[in-house]
């Protein structure tokens, strides 16, 4: 069965995102669809991107992912269909997929363009449920996505992440912060760390595995499960606690590494 894996932010108090459900379901009674997420901050393209990042290499290979986040929609900007080696997704050109992008090989891209596989009637504030779900639903029947448009080169975007690989000093951002106020960097590790980690005037003097290294309300840094240095407090929230941003800067020393 075909899978189409939804994220957006939308919320689930309106209709929205039932009503690009009905669309797929409507054109492709026979798809099965999942939610990401539709909790993403609004208009917040960078928390999209790095979701999805975390979600996509955990479905099957042929899963579709519609990704509608998308503060330019009904403007000039580009609606994009992005095939993979086992996936397909469709976004608005807005950055989105510039975490997965950055580490996955791209066979084929398109803008989505061809008014065949929208619905009839377009309107300028809802292109989720009138061009993202019809598409992606004619597509789960074998629509290529050459057919859907013009073929052009996506760049491929830089590196998004610091690689911790050795001994010395990181300096990485906050680039997502969790429901449970935990603060996650770029700054990536593929193993233990023996260092220390400086956030906002507070040196965490240990890089731990797991929260309960700590006692309850202390301040923790770890290699989280994508592999980024992570900080939180045990039972607590790092957001409130710091009175942190997107952004806010935050610098490794590393004494030792043990690759994994």
């Amino acid at each position: 069965m075909m899978i189409i894996a939804l994220l957006t932010d939308f919320g689930n108090r309106d209709w929205f995102v039932g009503t690009m459900k009905g669309v797929i379901l409507r054109i492709n009674p026979n798809v099965e669809i999942v939610d990401i997420s539709h909790d993403i901050s609004p208009q917040n393209v960078h928390e999209a991107g790095f979701v999805l990042w975390n979600a996509y290499k955990y479905f099957p290979p042929k899963t579709i992912f519609v990704c509608v986040v998308d503060p330019g929609v009904g403007s000039e900007r580009k609606i994009i269909a992005v095939e993979t080696r086992e996936y397909i997704f469709i976004a608005p050109d807005n950055g989105l997929l510039d975490f997965v992008l950055s580490e996955v090989g791209v066979l084929k891209a398109v803008y989505v363009e061809n008014k065949n596989y929208f619905l009839e009637k377009v309107s300028s504030t809802f292109h989720g449920r009138d061009i993202f779900a019809p598409v992606s639903a004619y597509i789960s029947r074998g629509v290529d996505i050459s057919e859907l448009g013009s073929e052009f080169n996506i760049k491929k975007p830089e590196k998004m992440f610091i690689e911790i690989q050795g001994e010395g000093s990181y300096k990485g951002k906050v680039i997502y912060i969790d429901r449970f106020g935990n603060l996650i960097t770029n700054l990536r590790a593929s193993g233990e760390i023996n260092g220390e980690v400086k956030f906002k005037g507070t040196t965490i003097s240990k890089i731990s595995r797991t929260y309960s290294d700590v006692g309850i309300s202390e301040v923790v840094a770890l290699v989280d499960s994508s592999g980024l240095i992570e900080i939180g407090i045990r039972n607590g929230n790092a957001r409130e606690f710091f009175k942190a941003s997107y952004g806010d800067e935050v610098l490794v020393r590393v004494k030792k590494i043990n690759i994994r």
